[in-house]
């Protein structure tokens, strides 16, 4: 088994990652993220969740990994990203109430 398995990447990794928008058209484009409640799930720096936020009705982005949540936190105030929120967390302990999302993505995650 590769050494990295079960390692947090990098925060920067994203920028080896394809445009959310162009993420959106594989997956039937921005109807599946129009005003609806997302999470992204392993959202690393915040990438995917800051592409989509101006098409949703609000984003949460969860990570495992502090380092990429605080850059994620950063890009958002950047961004001013008003309908954004980080938090770190893992997918097999989710803080959330169920029925809390209208889309769960997974994007590039492992």
């Amino acid at each position: 088994m590769a050494a990295w398995v079960g390692k947090i990447l990098p925060a920067n990794s994203s920028a080896l990652r394809p445009q959310p928008t162009d993420e959106l058209i594989a997956w039937g484009g921005e109807r599946l993220v129009r005003r609806k409640r997302v999470l992204d799930l392993g959202c690393g720096d915040g990438r995917f969740a800051l592409g989509v936020a101006p098409m949703a009705a609000h984003v949460d982005g969860l990570d495992p990994d502090p380092e990429a949540i605080a850059a994620a936190k950063i890009a958002a105030r950047k961004a001013r990203a008003k309908n954004v929120r980080f938090a770190v967390g893992a997918a097999q302990d989710l803080p959330y109430k169920d029925g809390a999302f209208d889309v769960v993505i997974m994007s590039w995650s492992l």
